[in-house]
């Protein structure tokens, strides 16, 4: 079983080069978290969102796409006196331009769940960029290590975003050493240390830090390796939830058994299909499929 823990919301994507100048928006159901969910449960993994909506249209929509993508709901709160997040964000081939209007994911309810079953919880920053909830998560974290399940952290950090007494950097500082994965980005290492320099996550006790380079691939480290690999992308037409792709394959790949490395190359394998599509979800294949379609 899976958990993933943050925002959902509605993604409104705009067909033009900018936000500044675009008149026209599509909307897709949206948020790390819940995409990671839906790639997994349309893998046959059986796949939970712990996330809150507002009892609006919206959170009505988010609901219902989540049901019918087969993730269990049943830590998915609805709360009268929020509104669900939404994100005006650009189509875009290179890293898009957004616009968060945050209520619901500055509200979580993280209530006592059992974690028998779990083998893996995901928890994006979206999630911890309250104090409170991070203060709450940070709780069920030391929970879940106990009972030695797999924990990854998406450090999509963002200082507009940031709503923690806690620094983000104090945080990494408090939760490396119950972090099993980290997937920063480019973008991600920059926003966080003001530099693109994995040196900066080597110092935080995680287990293993996978550094996304964009097209140059992505960067493994742990105590066994620090290798480089390829990416496999061919045809690029939005790359919004080309990061919830990757991490998707990661978890695919080690709920099945691969090791770090190869479940990190059928993340790369899962991006590489994304990014011939419009909006975070995919109609993506089999797993087995895609790994033997792209990993050698």
């Amino acid at each position: 079983m899976f958990l993933s823990i943050g925002e959902v919301l509605i993604d409104m994507i705009s067909e033009f080069d900018s936000l500044e100048n675009a008149n026209v928006f599509q909307k897709f159901f949206g948020g790390s978290p819940g995409n990671i969910a839906v790639n997994l449960a349309r893998q046959n993994i059986e796949s939970y969102i712990l996330s809150t909506i507002g009892r609006d249209q919206f959170g009505l929509f988010i609901k219902n796409y989540l049901k019918k993508k087969g993730v269990n709901t049943s830590f998915l709160f609805e709360k009268e006196d929020v509104n669900t997040d939404i994100v005006f964000v650009n189509k875009s081939k290179k890293t898009p331009e957004f616009k968060a209007y945050r209520s619901s994911s500055i509200n979580l309810e993280i209530p006592d769940i059992d974690l028998s079953n779990f083998k893996i919880i995901h928890i994006s920053s979206w999630a911890i960029s309250e104090t409170t909830q991070f203060e709450k998560i940070l709780q069920l974290v030391k929970k879940a290590k106990s009972k030695n399940i797999i924990i990854g952290f998406d450090p999509n950090y963002r200082t507009v975003l940031w709503h923690n007494k806690y620094s983000i950097i104090e945080v990494l500082k408090i939760f490396g050493p119950y972090i099993d994965i980290i997937k920063p980005s480019l973008d991600d290492a920059e926003n966080i240390f003001g530099n693109a320099n994995i040196d900066n996550f080597k110092k935080l006790g995680i287990k293993n830090i996978i550094f996304t380079l964009g097209e140059k691939g992505a960067i493994i480290y742990n105590k066994n390796y620090n290798i480089s690999l390829s990416s496999y992308k061919t045809n690029v037409i939005d790359v919004t939830g080309a990061g919830d792709a990757v991490w998707s394959g990661i978890y695919i790949g080690l709920i099945n058994n691969l090791n770090i490395v190869e479940s990190v190359k059928l993340g790369l394998a899962f991006a590489a299909e994304k990014l011939k599509y419009t909006g975070a979800i995919a109609p993506l294949d089999n797993w087995k499929n895609i790994k033997n379609k792209y990993v050698r």
